[in-house]
């Protein structure tokens, strides 16, 4: 048996970012949905400055899952057709709760 260092080929660390960046997305897009569907409890219960804050934190949650997908995948943030496909729920939100 030789007694030699094994490295993570690049091509490995690239499946396993990938892996993790579709994980988290997996599970932290159902914060940004949950926020909308309890945005659209609120409006059937007339309250809809509480519903139009939750569309908003939303959009925030949205933004935070994008960056972290963004540095787990080590991409720059700025990709403007990224960013507005992440925001695509929530813009939909407005127009379904307001």
């Amino acid at each position: 048996m030789s007694a030699t260092k094994t490295t993570d080929s690049p091509s490995l660390i690239r499946v396993q970012r990938r892996v993790f960046a579709i994980g988290f997305f997996t599970v932290t897009i159902h914060g940004v949905l949950g926020l909308i569907g309890v945005a659209h409890v609120l409006v059937g219960q007339d309250r809809h400055s509480d519903a139009v804050a939750l569309v908003f934190m939303s959009g925030v949650a949205a933004v935070l899952v994008y960056l972290g997908v963004r540095a787990i995948l080590a991409k720059p943030f700025w990709s403007p057709a990224w960013i507005a496909l992440a925001l695509t729920p929530t813009a939909a939100a407005f127009i379904w709760v307001v």
